[in-house]
């Protein structure tokens, strides 16, 4: 997994979870990778099935939708400045401060399960989502992902 520069953000402003998931898909949708639409059903997505994750010692998000939406796999990523809240992975009523976001534009079911693996098997380790947060650049950012992953 190597994410392309135009489609990191670091230290992202925002003030809503939705505000964020429009900036990464319209950067997704600006250079071709997803179909038009595809903001649309992320949030309906994420309202449905919440991607929040309550990892040390940052919350992190995976927002996805189905690869009909998708004309090539790519991941978005974006830094914010200050947490945003997600619902939690798994639950509707508890949210998570998140401060990292890890949108996937995967084709395959199997691309995304495998995707969502590597990514929650990265964050289970609090030093690694330290780091992440601490990243300030594409390059340092593959480079920690390439070696965790």
């Amino acid at each position: 997994m190597k994410l392309d520069k135009e489609l990191v953000v670091i230290d992202l402003e925002v003030d809503s979870k939705e505000e964020a998931l429009e900036v990464l898909g319209k950067q997704l949708l600006e250079i071709g990778v997803v179909k038009e639409g595809f903001v649309e059903s992320i949030l309906k997505r994420e309202e449905a099935f919440p991607t929040g994750l309550p990892t040390a010692p940052f919350g992190v998000a995976i927002p996805h939708t189905d690869g009909d939406m998708v004309n090539e796999s790519k991941i978005a990523f974006a830094l914010l400045k200050e947490p945003v809240k997600f619902y939690m992975m798994g639950k509707n009523d508890e949210l998570v401060a998140v401060k990292m976001i890890f949108m996937l534009a995967l084709k395959t079911p199997e691309d995304q399960l495998e995707m969502l693996q590597k990514l929650v098997g990265m964050f289970q380790n609090p030093e690694t989502v330290t780091k992440l947060a601490e990243t300030k650049d594409v390059d340092a950012l593959n480079k920690l992902i390439s070696d965790t992953a």
